[in-house]
């Protein structure tokens, strides 16, 4: 769900960067902070698909055991939901008070990714707690996800 929130977000912000001159000769995203925070919304969509990606594969091929496959997996979970809000802020940026109007995606976008680290296990109370006890077990291998050690 994350993923899609941020990459409905880049996607629409994109559009409008490439458009949009605001009074200017050329369109915004050829402005250094317009595409600064496209970049980094892009890349914060891509490492969370990638994570997602990577915890699911380990779950269902490994390597490690239980605990590391459900590491990987919370850690995927709390990544991607705790930078969606800030994707889609730093979309909004790119627009300006436009990406207010209701003619945007925008709000439903923000309303939509605010409570990604809240449902299913919120991310403070739950699922940074779950990782927390899999770091305190006494066989913890902090590589066993990624590496298999």
């Amino acid at each position: 769900m994350s993923v899609g929130i941020k990459r409905a977000a880049f996607e629409a912000a994109l559009a409008y960067a490439k458009t949009e001159t605001r009074g200017g000769s050329v369109p915004i995203l050829e402005r250094q902070s317009v595409a600064d925070l496209l970049i980094d919304v892009k890349m914060r969509c891509e490492a969370s698909r990638y994570l997602t990606w990577k915890a699911l594969h380990g779950l269902e091929n490994g390597p490690g055991g239980f605990a590391a496959r459900l590491e990987m997996a919370l850690e995927a979970k709390v990544f991607a939901s705790d930078n969606a809000v800030k994707c889609v802020v730093d979309a909004m940026k790119v627009v300006g008070m436009s990406a207010h109007a209701k003619d945007q995606p925008f709000p439903r976008l923000l309303n939509d990714a605010a409570c990604l680290p809240l449902f299913d296990g919120g991310n403070v109370g739950i699922r940074r707690r779950q990782i927390e006890r899999i770091f305190l077990a006494e066989e913890y291998e902090p590589w066993a996800a990624s590496y298999g050690v």
